[in-house]
């Protein structure tokens, strides 16, 4: 088992590959009394085909429906009576099943998590009932106006390009999704060599892997080439506006451009960014459109990571009334910060905010586990919190300057909204990016 930081600081990240191929990676934390740990398979959204929408999603639900050792029911209850935490998500570039146990519990746990991953049933009757959940949860976010505002906004930035295919998929593939269907996803997908075992807290690195071994020993079968479709780095395309009429009280734009994608350095100048400009109370434009002006409840900057691309935006939700005023403000601070470099005192206090909630974060062992098994399933660095920490004390107000002009260069945006009047909400756009074709 070639094992890499074998030796040292016994608190270093450790990993090792098995015979298999899955992959195990663990950091002992001598405080914890818990172990957080996580089964990391690198299939998403992003992998699949537009035929294919929504089949890693579905699958992972499948997981909680049995395996060959225990019943839905049964992996229920020994979770619950161990008061642990048992959960799974898709992404676009993963799916992950994770959970949280007392140290001398994950013995007992983890075999369950191993085979809901390895041996799950994936039986007819059981993808019946789970295709109409999936179906009730895409009627609920298309009934969400905030939720939705977010599941459009990807399609208005990277276009046809998988990043911008809704996690959840289409009503269409999911209800024409058959067992024999997903049951040759599932062997194409769950493949040892794309499987990282992950866990922080008080754990000890050789008895993972042997948990590991006997947990999840997927049998790869023979190559099929077929499903590895990663798609790559999303081309450039032209950006666009998406709306969907409702009628709500408020309006839910969201506008963004594309940003840093997974790995790239300049994620540390994005931290700090978003400080200054929508991250916190004493943020740019929460001072300004809400603070100041009393025009938006909510406003926020974002930023997703992925493989091949990122993107990176403002949020704001307000009323008919108040959202061309609120537009013009967000233009407004977005031309400010890219032409004009913030000074000292913000940009000192942007970057201690930026590093103490890094840190913070960092104390849970769960976020612990989640930075390991996505670092390890997409050949990231491992990097420690004083690393992270200290390339955020680098960051310059040049760096936040040009990332930001960057960034919110009008004619890199696009912008997806959700409300009662698309043409007042193509007006009020204007400001920001007004060249905006529809969708």
């Amino acid at each position: 088992m070639p094992d890499q930081h074998a030796e040292g600081d016994p608190t270093e990240p450790r990993v090792t590959r098995l015979p298999s191929g899955v992959t195990v990676v663990s950091e002992t934390i001598p405080s914890a009394l818990s172990v957080a740990t996580g089964v990391w398979i690198g299939t998403g959204a992003r992998h699949e085909r537009d035929a294919e929408a929504g089949r890693a999603h579905l699958l992972e639900h499948m997981l909680f429906r049995g395996t060959r050792s225990y019943t839905s029911a049964e992996v229920d209850q020994r979770f619950d009576a161990l008061g642990g935490d048992l959960n799974a998500a898709t992404s676009r570039d993963e799916t992950a099943v994770v959970a949280r146990v007392l140290a001398d519990e994950l013995p007992g746990a983890f075999p369950m998590l191993g085979e809901m991953v390895a041996a799950p049933l994936l039986r007819d009757d059981d993808l019946a009932l789970e295709r109409k959940i999936v179906l009730e949860e895409i009627s609920m976010i298309d009934d969400d106006p905030e939720e939705l505002v977010f599941e459009l906004l990807p399609t208005a930035v990277f276009g046809e390009h998988a990043l911008g295919r809704p996690v959840i998929g289409t009503p269409e593939v999911v209800a024409g999704t058959d067992g024999d269907t997903l049951r040759d996803f599932y062997a194409g997908r769950y493949r040892p060599g794309r499987i990282v075992v992950a866990a922080a807290g008080a754990v000890d690195h050789g008895r993972l892997c042997e948990l590991a071994s006997v947990a999840v020993p997927t049998d790869p079968g023979p190559d099929r080439p077929e499903d590895d479709n990663d798609p790559g780095v999303a081309p450039p395309t032209a950006p666009r506006v998406i709306f969907r009429r409702r009628d709500t009280e408020q309006v839910q734009v969201a506008i963004a451009g594309r940003g840093p994608g997974m790995g790239d350095d300049r994620r540390y100048t994005l931290r700090v960014l978003d400080t200054i400009l929508g991250g916190t109370p004493s943020s740019r434009l929460f001072r300004a459109v809400r603070e100041d002006r009393g025009l938006a409840y909510a406003v926020a900057t974002f930023d997703d990571q992925h493989r091949g691309g990122g993107m990176a935006g403002v949020y704001l939700g307000t009323r008919a009334e108040n959202l061309a005023e609120a537009l013009t403000i967000v233009a407004e601070e977005l031309a400010r910060i890219a032409r004009e470099p913030v000074d000292e005192d913000e940009l000192t206090r942007a970057k201690q905010n930026a590093r103490a909630r890094l840190l913070l974060g960092l104390e849970s062992t769960q976020a612990r586990m989640h930075v390991l098994g996505r670092a390890v399933l997409h050949g990231l660095e491992l990097r420690s919190p004083h690393d992270v920490a200290e390339r955020i004390d680098a960051v310059t107000a040049e760096d936040v300057r040009a990332l930001a002009a960057d960034l919110y260069a009008p004619e890199g945006l696009a912008a997806a909204g959700v409300g009662p009047d698309e043409d007042a909400f193509r007006a009020a756009l204007a400001p920001v990016a007004g060249h905006l074709p529809g969708a």
